[in-house]
């Protein structure tokens, strides 16, 4: 047991390839798995697509989102946006052991923004055989690939959003997303029709404020003006077609709601720090691990 705690093991891994059914659902599993880390395991990414939840089973662990480090503890769940810059780790002096996995989909961005997932993304759980009997399911689910197992995915996953969302009910109730009805009606607008056109305007006639009210809005919700929301985003939904689709960059460009794909190329450069084509090269070495 010794030897077990000074380097990692791989308990389990998942990776699930989509067929054309896995576009029914709300929800994509990306990957998952349960790791016993030792004190050198450290992952360092750029961005990646989904969105990944690693609940603590014990030990202490690290995550660091942008520039924000959060301590994780046992019994604690750690909502990490990994489309942004993110680093995970464990505390050397006492390594974690985790549950993983990565989830796409089902209006995730928006439940993020509504949970202020970006300053609190730690979740503390008193009695945690919920969220240990959540991924247990799904890692006996993972081990197929049915119509019925990717249903039965789906609602697992909701049943995780569930779980979250009841354990910050009264801080949901206080976010801008609920209290200001125009901010969740822009935000729904835009994620459903990212790709048309989008100008200050147009998020003042749905959001129904004045454009000094638009900014504020945008600065205390998101901490960013309303077309840098707007433009990372849109970068977000082309990390995922990127990944899922085989469609030719340019194609991506003019889907994500780009004219130039040059300018498009210019701009994921600058937010990833890689050119389209290597993210895509990249992803592909990673998920093929």
């Amino acid at each position: 047991m010794a030897a077990l705690k000074n380097q990692t093991r791989i308990v389990s891994s998942f990776y699930r390839e989509y067929d054309d059914f896995s576009t029914l659902f709300n929800y994509r599993i990306l990957r998952a798995g349960h790791l016993q880390t030792g004190p050198e395991h450290h992952i360092q990414r750029q961005s990646v697509v989904g969105h990944e939840f690693i609940f603590c089973l014990k030990g202490k662990g690290r995550v660091k989102v942008e520039d924000k480090v959060h301590q994780v503890k046992a019994n604690q769940l750690v909502w990490l946006p990994v489309r942004w810059p993110h680093e995970h780790y464990p505390d050397p002096g006492d390594p974690w052991e985790i549950f993983w996995l990565r989830v796409d989909g089902g209006k995730l961005n928006n439940i993020m923004s509504l949970l202020e997932i970006q300053k609190h993304p730690v979740f503390q759980f008193d009695f945690p055989d919920k969220m240990n009997g959540i991924y247990q399911t799904i890692f006996g689910l993972m081990r197929s690939h049915t119509l019925m197992s990717e249903a039965q995915c789906d609602m697992v996953c909701a049943n995780l959003v569930f779980t979250l969302l009841e354990s910050r009910s009264a801080e949901a109730l206080r976010s801008p997303m609920i209290m200001h009805r125009g901010l969740g009606q822009l935000i729904y607008q835009i994620h459903s029709h990212y790709h048309d056109e989008w100008d200050i305007e147009k998020f003042m006639h749905f959001c129904q404020v004045s454009k000094s009210q638009l900014f504020r809005l945008f600065k205390t919700t998101f901490n960013q003006t309303p077309l840098k929301w707007l433009k990372n985003y849109r970068l977000s939904q082309a990390r995922r077609l990127l990944v899922e689709t085989d469609a030719s960059i340019a194609a991506i460009a003019y889907q994500v709601g780009y004219n130039d794909p040059l300018h498009f190329s210019r701009d994921f450069h600058q937010a990833v720090g890689l050119s389209p084509s290597e993210f895509r090269r990249r992803e592909s070495l990673v998920n093929s691990l």
